[in-house]
């Protein structure tokens, strides 16, 4: 009887969050148009989303690399900038908040939102080895 009441709360509670899947399911990414990168946010980029340690790279055309690692798992995906959206090729999304030449944030909007702060690092110090080894110049 517990199990049917945790099932319940949980949709009850996720109700009008949106959620990555439809995205994903239907991936829009290849008909994205990506615009000319603000200078600003030329270049590569880590920072933390949770548990993965996130780097990302952005050329001034638009067009770029979202690479995360956690535990075994190690990504690499292509992005594209439009419009202060970075769109990831698996069909899901990050909406840029802020930048400067410094830093940027970025907020998901699945499951009430969270927000992650990403830090300039052409060197990739701060990036995983697996992320330092594919985005390396």
């Amino acid at each position: 009887m517990k199990i049917p009441t945790i099932v319940l709360a949980t949709v009850l509670i996720l109700t009008g969050c949106q959620s990555p899947l439809d995205e994903m399911l239907n991936n829009k990414f290849v008909s994205i148009a990506p615009q000319n990168t603000p200078l600003d946010l030329i270049g590569i980029w880590s920072g933390n989303m949770g548990p993965y340690l996130t780097s990302f790279s952005f050329t001034s055309d638009g067009y770029g690399v979202f690479c995360y690692s956690y535990a075994t798992a190690d990504v690499i995906q292509k992005v594209k900038y439009s419009n202060n959206v970075i769109y990831i090729q698996d069909g899901t999304k990050l909406d840029i908040k802020t930048f400067d030449t410094n830093t940027f944030v970025v907020n998901a909007n699945y499951f009430g939102g969270h927000k992650s702060t990403f830090y300039k690092d052409q060197n990739l110090k701060e990036a995983s080895q697996f992320c330092s080894s594919k985005l390396s110049i």
